[in-house]
């Protein structure tokens, strides 16, 4: 979609001329998007803590079902990167100053340089025109009217997609007018004790089993692995160096040295990689 398809009638409704481009998202994506939206707007500006862990683990679960997500990523991880993305969302919701630049390094550390490595986000196709076509009609938008903003235009119709996903307790505290806090302490602290008790009692009995991610043991394994492999391609290029200043004929030499150039390139490159491994 571009602005050349699209007009606008004198009731304010929006004309598309032309449907060559359009496409449909599979109910996967779109119950993903859906489950988004809920996880992001949920909880309201004042999210808890307790509110922010749910809703960064059911934003990371809506990012798998699009197929953003590699199977292979570390959810603990991300889970981290999705919780500070939400809570700058809800501070900017507030108005209050966005985070410092250098804030997310220091908050998630080795987790978000584990998580660039691997590169466990991947952008299916059909989001291409899904962003392209969010930036035309704001464009539209902005041109016909400067003041203009798409968020706060659709602001009620996410507010009500977050609405009919409410829990018993948050539509007690809609209608009554009490404080939801207040409330969901009362209710949830018997469950909240006993789940305490049962897994202080599965850690007595040696049936839970706590994973911890050494990052710094990976990434030095990681090192000494390229080293290992920088090692052998220079053992490499030595050795048929050797081979090429021994032989004899026209055809071995060049062969020779062709691989001693190949192993001592693959050499460099590998000790680029060691080289980026300790920034």
């Amino acid at each position: 979609p571009h602005p050349g398809i699209l007009c606008v009638d004198r009731s304010g409704k929006l004309v598309f001329y032309d449907f060559g481009m359009m496409d449909e998202l599979t109910p996967q994506v779109r119950d993903g998007f859906r489950t988004f939206c809920i996880a992001l707007f949920g909880g309201g500006p004042y999210i808890s803590d307790a509110q922010l862990a749910a809703n960064s683990a059911q934003l990371v679960r809506a990012v798998a079902q699009m197929g953003i997500l590699s199977r292979s990523a570390d959810r603990l991880a991300v889970q981290k990167l999705a919780a500070y993305f939400i809570r700058s969302f809800k501070d900017a919701q507030l108005g209050r100053a966005r985070r410092a630049p250098g804030t997310i390094k220091s908050t998630l550390g080795d987790d978000l340089r584990t998580l660039t490595d691997e590169s466990v986000f991947r952008f299916p196709p059909t989001f291409t025109f899904i962003f392209r076509a969010f930036a035309s009609v704001d464009g539209i938008g902005k041109g016909l009217d400067p003041s203009y903003e798409l968020g706060k235009l659709a602001q009620p119709f996410i507010e009500q997609l977050t609405a009919d996903e409410s829990t018993p307790l948050q539509k007690l505290g809609q209608a009554t007018g009490l404080n939801l806090r207040d409330v969901e302490s009362a209710v949830t602290s018997p469950r909240k004790v006993a789940y305490i008790e049962g897994t202080l009692r599965a850690m007595e009995q040696g049936a839970l089993k706590i994973r911890v991610r050494a990052l710094e043991n990976e990434r030095a394994l990681e090192r000494l692995s390229a080293q290992q492999a920088t090692t052998q391609a220079v053992v490499l290029a030595a050795a048929a160096l050797n081979v090429a200043t021994l032989a004899s004929g026209a055809v071995a030499p060049r062969l020779a040295y062709g691989a001693a150039a190949l192993f001592a390139a693959q050499a460099a490159s590998r000790a680029l990689g060691v080289r980026k491994l300790d920034k």
